[in-house]
Parts: structure tokens; sequence; C-alpha cells
């Protein structure tokens, strides 16, 4: 999340002796959307896995009723040794070896069942498709960079006449935005909304849920997601059932970076933004850090001490553009903290770093400034991952442009997944532990902008 500094503006001396000087530059129109073939349903296998040392392989827990593994008469307990002829030792390599497959198709496995090793094929099945809950829904594709792209439109029950639309596009991480909203990820928020009159769309990630893309999240690029969010919205622009001139976005965390540049492609009416940024990436990785290091207890100088490392390698990773090797190689002082940051040597928080070296391309605060519509920029007061700054200077931005256009407001007793807690410490001691109440103050302020601005 984040931006480039500014950049001058540079125009030739001698511009004054050219007629076409005075002319406004011609762009082309964007090619109108490709909806390309229908999309295939992505496999199921219902059942959470664990790795396992005695011996080596996949162990099967909880199995879902009516999905693949339970058609197939896998047990919990079982353990997968290989997939498709392939020794399998992680989840992720049962899921990275299945990749390319669709419901549908034929999948073998060996497994071991007490002493016993078995032999078992059969067809995947695919994910269930979301049911409808006083809204429609509506499976629909686009092509994005030849591949394409899954979309999920929920339309308003017995209304057939063109509905305002929110657009959802969601936070940094592998994770499909299918399934029913109880179990979806932003499902609470969407579905108070859904049931409001309003149409929602949502968009998988390329490679995540049925769009095709990269066989590991790992390999998507930052440029390639947003192409998928852009083409996603020109074509619901296109169906008669959304009101194509009352479209806001919702970028919640990395979505908030997407949602400005989005909307230069393609306008949209509002954008409302939770848990973003609006300073370049490389700002945000050095302040990130430094709250990181302070909430886990850091002493003041060891945090100084580390800072200079990160300050250093942040420069020669998102503004010099080099990779982990070229910097191995290149400063190797660093090679202790580049350890740290990128310890695989490809990826950053689960994230190809050349994901994030395109984001710090981008300039953010210039893309705000050019959005005329309405902005709601929503900051969690217990949000330990982005700053209230960048939220509260996103308004600014689009005030300066339009004053009252820009709405700053701080959720109160919530953070950055929504959840109520009661500081930033508390958010951080509950990530990603299940039991967390979500805050429904979320949703009433979102729906009441909504209401009052598209």
């Amino acid at each position: 999340m984040g931006t480039n500094p500014f950049f001058s503006r540079v125009f030739a001396a001698s511009c004054f002796l050219l007629t076409a000087c005075s002319a406004a530059p011609q762009t082309s129109a964007p090619l109108p959307p490709e909806r390309g073939e229908p999309l295939a349903r992505r496999w199921a296998l219902g059942a959470s896995l664990s790795a396992q040392s005695q011996p080596a392989g996949v162990r099967l827990e909880a199995i879902t009723p009516g999905l693949t593994f339970s058609s197939l008469q896998f047990q919990p307990g079982d353990i997968l040794l290989q997939v498709d002829g392939r020794e399998v030792k992680t989840p992720a390599e049962v899921i990275q070896t299945l990749s390319s497959k669709r419901a549908g198709q034929e999948a073998s496995f060996v497994f071991r069942r007490g002493d016993e090793t078995k032999n078992v094929s059969g067809s995947l099945i695919g994910r269930p498709l979301q049911k409808p809950d006083g809204f429609e829904v509506v499976y629909d594709q686009v092509v994005s960079k030849g591949n394409r792209i899954r979309i999920i439109i929920t339309l308003p029950d017995g209304n057939t006449e063109p509905a305002p639309t929110l657009f959802m596009i969601g936070g940094i991480g592998a994770y499909s935005i299918d399934g029913d909203f109880a179990t979806s990820p932003y499902g609470k928020v969407l579905d108070p909304i859904a049931k409001g009159g309003y149409a929602t769309v949502r968009v998988e990630k390329p490679g995540m849920g049925d769009s095709e893309g990269p066989a590991a999240y790992t390999d998507l690029m930052f440029d390639d997601e947003l192409d998928a969010y852009i083409q996603a919205l020109r074509l619901i622009k296109t169906n008669p059932r959304i009101n194509k001139d009352r479209i806001v976005i919702f970028g919640h965390s990395m979505g908030g970076a997407f949602g400005p540049l989005v909307a230069q492609a393609e306008p949209v009416k509002g954008i409302m933004v939770h848990g973003t940024m609006s300073k370049t990436w490389t700002e945000y990785v050095i302040e990130n850090t430094r709250r990181q290091y302070l909430l886990a207890g850091a002493s003041p100088g060891d945090l100084d001490e580390a800072m200079k490392g990160t300050t250093s390698l942040a420069k020669y990773l998102f503004i010099d553009g080099m990779s982990p090797t070229e910097i191995q190689e290149k400063v190797p002082a660093l090679v202790p903290t580049l350890r740290g940051m990128i310890p695989d040597g490809k990826t950053y928080s689960g994230v190809n770093i050349k994901f994030f070296q395109q984001l710090a391309q981008k300039n953010l605060p210039a893309a705000w400034e050019k959005f005329d519509g309405s902005v709601l920029a929503l900051w969690g007061e217990n949000d330990y991952i982005s700053t209230e700054w960048d939220h509260s200077f996103i308004a600014e931005i689009v005030n300066r442009r339009t004053p009252g256009k820009g709405t700053f407001k701080v959720v109160p007793q919530s953070d950055h997944g929504f959840f109520k807690t009661s500081s930033p410490q508390d958010s951080r001691s509950k990530w990603g532990r299940p039991g967390n109440m979500f805050n429904q103050n979320i949703v009433e302020i979102l729906a009441e902008w909504i209401k009052t601005n598209i």
C-alpha cells in the first residue's frame, strides 16, 4: 500500500512553437470488455489439512459432507501420500498439484489408513455456489490479460430496475472471496447492503477461486490484479440490472490502494476505503516496521539499529527496484536485514516482492487528486496495521479539489479487520484467532454514507 513522491512536470521549452501543443492530448478509448467462454467451477476438497511427520504426508482432519473427499470415502485421520502420482508433504503441495484442474476432472490419491496403503480415484466436486438469500446471485467472468476472471454479483431480489452498486476490493492475501456471506471473508459487511436494495460485486483475484492466473499466489503481480478489477468494473457497467452511474468502490486494506487507480481507468461515483494508506510504499514499510517492533516490545536501542537496516533495504528494494539477489551481491552488509525481511529471497509477508515494487511506482495521492466523486475514508481507532493520518490525508486531498466531497471518520472500538477491540495491543493479541467479535459500526457507517452520497 503506497505511492511514489510527487513527480515534477516538465514541458519542452520549444512547445510554444508547435501548433499541436495547444491541442489536448489524444487518448484512445479503452477496448470493450471481453467476457470469454463460461468459466468452469473450481473444485473443493472438503477437508482441513495438516502436515504429518510419521509417515511423511498430509493428514485429513474434519471432512465436509458432499464434497470431494467425502464422495471418495476418505475418513478423518487418513494421511495423503501422493496426489496424481506426486508425493505430497504439505497442504500447499496438495493444492498446487491440483491447481490446474477444474470440477468434474479426475484425480488420483494414494493414502495411508492405519497400517494400510490405499489408492482411490474419482471426480473432483465443485465448490458450492452462493445461495440466494434475499437477493439474486449471478456468476460471470471477464478476460484480463488472457485470463478469465470470476465475477460474483448479487442483485436486489424482485427489482429489475438498474441498482446502485457496491464494488468490493479486498485486502492482500491468498483467499477466495466466493461463498455464502455467512462464511466469506467480507460477508458480514456485504450481506446487509445486498439485502438493502443494492447490487454488490466481488472479483476473484487472478489464480484465486475460479479465476485463471498464476498457480501460486506468490506469483501474482500488482498490475495484473489491478487490471482484473478494471476489466470487471468495465464489464458490470454493461449489465442492465446495474446502474453504471451509481457505482461505489469499497476498498479494504490493499484494496484501498487499488481503489483510486481503478477509478482512474474506469470512473465511478464514489470510493470508500478502510484500513489503507496514502503515502509511498517505501514510507509505509518503514513506518509499519517501526510500529510493529514497538508493539512487540523492542527496546529503543534495538529498534534504532533495526530501523537503520530496514530504511536502507527499503530504499534499494522499492526506490531503486533491485532484486534481493542484486542487493545481496552489491550490499553484503544488508544481508542479515534482507534475510529477516525476505527469508526465501522472493516474498515479503507471503507476497512476491515484485508485487510491492510495482506498487511502489504508483502515485496514489495523484490518483486521489484526479478523482472528482465522493470519498469516505474510514480508520478503526485500534488499527495497528494502518494509520489515522493516511485516511485523513485522503479526505484532505479530495477536499482540496472539491470541498465537501471527502469525509474522514474514525470507527470506534474497531480494528483493521472490522473486529471489536479495546486497543491496538488488544487487536494484535487477537489477530488471526477465532472468536473475535464483528464491529457492527462499520456496516452502519457504510450504509448511511452510501444512502446519502450514492
